[in-house]
């Protein structure tokens, strides 16, 4: 062979890949062929092409179902579906890529995991682990977060950017384990009893991206179904993207579409509550003085009744009348000859001496409630002054301001706005910080990540 036929015999890869497919054409058999499979990872795009994989338990092929083809179907291709694929055989020129180009499918049935998701789903629902009266409320902000999930990948650095934007100064706990491939369900169900057993926190997340329906198949698992069923710890679970669901979804505590939406229901917005504290703070304040104000006047107007300035006041008609009616008997007795005031004297003090004793009764029993009244008065104005004092103190415990005596301090934006993160400001901005005495105006010239020792 001489060197010009041998560079003759030379291809580029894209002249090879044509060649191949010039190869498929002149073969009348490969122009329509039929290959049965199940449907798996299939995904369907906004400009109407999907992309999915044909397999069964010896071969995968890839498949593309473009926009026309795809139209012309009589049903919506899932993962899970076994189907009849008609189409042809085509190497794509720019990747080299073996496919199958899809011009129509046939449904052959369900597929093997797809009937064993339905069946397992079907046995927990009769047996209630899906019931909404079983499932456990969410702590409003946890102590601890346990995530389980992988130690690789997005799904953990996506919750803790969440947790960190939201609550800063959260405490997370990961256990790592496998989120798929044979064995995976085992040391998932083993970290969620883990948790449970150690009482490592008090909110798990269960979670991985997305994938097909055998990427997701550890979460399929009765194993793992039932870990999360018995779960003494509120259980969120954050499997796949927003359209995949899979049976640890039904059985936690609360499904989130995405593992970045199970970290945004887990933990509250801490500016919010902070913002939400110091309204609160300002409206007890206000309360407290109204009440203090209220009370003031209900003692000044107790202090200016009368039976409290002079109790006696309320006896001094009857004592005037009772001395003038003395007066009259006593002026009619000595009118009287002397053996008919003799018979009239024993009758005078009989009659005198229930109405004076009756009056001393009366006005030691003004002067008994007077006391009363005023021991009463007493009482509830120290009780007052003590409610006052102890919400007071519990108010200066909750005002943001008192750290301010401990040599911190408050940043605002020039908005009046709280500062509680460097990425709210930036190089020539004006802030104020507020201290214990007083506020400094400031221009921010330079803005550092993270902390540093001083």
């Amino acid at each position: 062979m001489n060197k010009t036929s041998a560079a003759a015999d030379v291809m580029t890869v894209g002249e090879f890949n044509r060649r191949i497919n010039r190869l498929f054409e002149q073969d009348p058999e490969m122009q329509r062929v039929r290959v049965q499979g199940e449907i798996s990872d299939f995904k369907s795009y906004p400009s109407g092409h999907s992309y999915f994989t044909l397999k069964d338990d010896e071969a995968a092929v890839s498949c593309a179902l473009f926009r026309g083809s795809a139209g012309r179907l009589s049903f919506t291709p899932k993962s899970g579906m076994k189907v009849i694929v008609v189409g042809k055989p085509n190497v794509y020129d720019k990747t080299g890529r073996f496919q199958l180009i899809v011009t129509n499918l046939e449904q052959a049935g369900l597929g093997d995991l797809y009937l064993a998701f339905q069946e397992l789903k079907k046995k927990l629902s009769d047996e209630g682990l899906f019931a909404q009266d079983r499932k456990l409320t969410l702590p409003y902000i946890p102590k601890r977060i346990i995530a389980v999930t992988s130690e690789k990948g997005a799904v953990i650095r996506d919750i803790i950017h969440v947790l960190q934007r939201r609550y800063p100064g959260f405490s997370l706990l990961l256990i790592p384990v496998p989120v798929q491939g044979k064995g995976a369900e085992l040391e998932i169900a083993a970290a969620i009893k883990r948790a449970n057993t150690e009482k490592l926190g008090d909110l798990i997340i269960v979670g991985r991206g997305g994938g097909s329906l055998e990427d997701l198949q550890p979460f399929n698992e009765e194993i793992v179904a039932r870990a999360v069923a018995g779960s003494l710890i509120p259980v969120i679970s954050a499997v796949g993207h927003e359209t995949d669901y899979t049976i640890v979804d039904f059985v936690s505590d609360l499904r989130a579409p995405t593992p970045s939406a199970a970290a945004e229901v887990a933990v509250p917005d801490k500016k919010r509550l902070l913002e939400r504290q110091e309204q609160l703070s300002a409206a007890l304040e206000l309360s407290i003085l109204r009440r203090l104000e209220s009370e003031k006047n209900r003692l000044r107007q107790l202090r200016e009744r009368p039976v409290l300035i002079q109790a006696t006041e309320f006896v001094a008609p009857q004592s005037r009348q009772l001395t003038y009616l003395k007066q009259q008997l006593l002026s009619e007795i000595k009118r009287l000859p002397r053996e008919a005031k003799n018979t009239l004297l024993p009758l005078q003090h009989r009659l005198t001496r229930p109405v004076e004793q009756r009056l001393a009764r009366e006005k030691n029993k003004a002067e008994l409630i007077k006391s009363r009244l005023e021991n009463i008065i007493r009482v509830r104005v120290a009780a007052k002054r003590s409610a006052c004092e102890r919400l007071i103190a519990s108010l200066d415990a909750l005002s943001p301001l008192a750290i301010l005596a401990r040599g911190y301090n408050l940043t605002y934006s020039e908005n009046n706005r709280l500062v509680s993160s460097v990425a709210e400001v930036k190089s020539g901005d004006k802030i104020s910080v507020l201290l214990q005495d007083g506020s400094l105006l400031c221009d921010v010239n330079k803005v550092e990540y993270g902390i540093k020792d001083r």
